[in-house]
Order: C-alpha cells, then sequence, then structure tokens
C-alpha cells in the first residue's frame, strides 16, 4: 500500500529544555532513527515542523504548519495536506523506539480495514452497508491511546481542520471522535519485538532522554 510517513517535529521541547529530535541515541538523532526506521516501510516521509530550517539536512521533505502554534493537530494537517496517500503513518519525534514492527502492524490493520470496508461496498446487504469506515488505527498501551504512534485514513483531513479552525486542539479529543482501531498489549509487544512499556516510550523531560540513553546503551533495548 501507498503509503506517508508523517514525522511530526519542531515542537516547543519546553520541559526538555532543547530540540527532542535533534538528540542522540546511539549515535543517531531520535529524527534519523525514526527516518531510518520508516523507510523500509512507508513510500515518502516528509517531516512535519513548523519552519524548514533545523530539518532541511535530513534529505526529507519539510512541510511547515498552516495552523502555527496549534500544537501536534497542526502537524498532523500540515502532514495529511500534503499526501496523496490513502493512509498515512503518523509518528511523534520524542517516541525513540518506534520501529519498523510497530508501522508494519499499525498498516496491515489499515489494509485489512480497508478491505473490509470495500467488502461492504460490493455487498447487497443494508446492515453491512451502514458500517462506518475506520479511519484510524493507533496504538495503545495499559489503557492510554497514543495519537501520535497511529495511521490514518486522509479523509479525516475536513474534520481535521474544523477543529483546528474551531481552536479545538486536544489531540485525543478529536481521535475520540473518529472510528478508530487499537492495537495492544501483546500485540504491540509481539510486533515491536520490545517490552509493552517501551512501545510508546516518550521522552518529554532530561530524565526521560536519559533513562533512554542508558536503556539503549547498556543493551537493554535493541537497537
Amino acid at each position: 500500500m501507498n503509503t506517508t510517513a508523517i514525522i511530526l517535529a519542531g515542537g516547543r521541547s519546553s520541559r526538555m529544555g532543547s530540540d527532542k529530535a535533534l538528540l542522540e541515541l546511539g549515535g543517531l538523532t531520535v529524527l534519523e532513527r525514526l527516518i531510518r526506521e520508516l523507510e523500509p516501510v512507508a513510500s515518502r516521509i516528509v517531516i512535519a515542523a513548523g519552519n524548514e530550517a533545523a530539518y532541511g539536512r535530513f534529505g526529507k521533505e519539510v512541510v511547515t504548519d498552516d495552523y502555527p502554534g496549534a500544537g501536534p493537530l497542526a502537524g498532523l494537517h500540515a502532514g495529511l495536506e500534503s499526501s496523496a496517500s490513502l493512509w498515512n503513518l503518523a509518528v511523534a519525534c520524542d517516541t525513540p523506539f518506534a520501529n519498523r514492527g510497530l508501522f508494519r502492524a499499525l498498516l496491515e490493520r489499515a489494509e485489512a480495514a480497508e478491505a473490509l470496508a470495500n467488502g461492504r461496498a460490493g455487498s447487497s446487504e443494508a446492515a453491512s452497508a451502514s458500517l462506518a469506515v475506520t479511519e484510524a488505527i493507533l496504538a495503545r498501551t495499559e489503557g492510554r491511546a497514543h495519537p501520535l504512534l497511529a495511521a490514518y485514513r486522509r479523509s479525516v483531513l475536513p474534520g481535521l481542520e474544523a477543529q483546528l479552525r474551531a481552536g479545538r486542539l486536544k489531540m485525543t479529543a478529536w481521535t475520540e471522535t473518529l472510528h478508530t482501531e487499537y492495537i495492544e498489549g501483546e500485540a504491540l509487544a509481539s510486533a515491536t519485538g520490545l517490552p509493552l512499556e517501551w512501545c510508546a516510550f516518550n521522552m518529554n523531560k532530561p530524565e526521560d532522554y536519559e533513562q533512554a540513553r542508558i536503556r539503549l546503551e547498556t543493551g537493554l533495548l535493541p537497537d
């Protein structure tokens, strides 16, 4: 399936104190690690950011926000607006252990959802035709959904833009309005090859970064 991957970068990183996408782990920046994991899976990779200056050197197209200061919803909007793909991966730049296994699992679930929708469209049964098309596939750990470890159908774009225009910027509130499926628990750990608590690990503070660095450099997590 032709897929665009959207890496959301360029946030304020106020708690970290420096750009999370440019932090190094195992000799690579987090952004380079994500690009490495996405390249075998996605047809195209874009970096969604407030400006191009910091990320042009990574060899991927940088798309800038139409709604500056509106947070990750604006970054996702910029990525989806630039995309011609039916399904699109979205990953935040502060999730250093997101890997190709996770991305493949999201896309496999999206393909299955699309096949089911197409099967319904060809069915003569009214009950089947009335069922909603899946619009998003999200990773979920211990009951917490991760909207930026996800796959989105491009058809969510008009509703996403309406949220931005209305100033409703909370991402989880928006995803709760979508027809969503989840990958969680053992399925998520199996897909990534990681302990469940590290599948969606994200770095918000310096101590998170130090924890990730130690885990990786001491071999407690696969490189």
